[in-house]
């Protein structure tokens, strides 16, 4: 139990992310079925084909995220925008701009 800067039980629960313009790939939170990736991804970086492990949506805070799926063609989703991908396709994500690209990526349901 928590308790705030009042001596009151805190509810709220806070979890930190790192501000930057490096690359990085942290864990904000995970739970039983839910957990949140904070991803700066540098310019010309593409993470490799892979099946999702779990319902994905990626919500582009900075830049623009290229995302493959399947054999269907490539689509390049920009910052305010929030993509959702399906458990069990295969997909290929990455950053083809000039400059960084910074999301949030929350899985549903992932496969431990």
């Amino acid at each position: 139990m928590e308790l705030d800067k009042n001596g009151r039980v805190r509810v709220e629960k806070i979890h930190n992310y790192t501000i930057t313009d490096q690359e990085i790939f942290e864990n904000i939170f995970k739970d039983e079925k839910l957990l949140m990736n904070h991803v700066v991804i540098p310019p010309g970086k593409v993470f490799p084909k892979h099946p999702t492990d779990a319902t994905v949506y990626a919500l582009i805070a900075q830049g623009e995220l290229s995302v493959t799926i399947e054999d269907h063609e490539t689509k390049t989703f920009k910052a305010g925008q929030l993509v959702n991908i399906p458990k069990g396709v295969i997909s290929e994500l990455g950053n083809r701009s000039d400059a960084i690209a910074e999301l949030f990526v929350v899985k549903y349901e992932y496969d431990l």
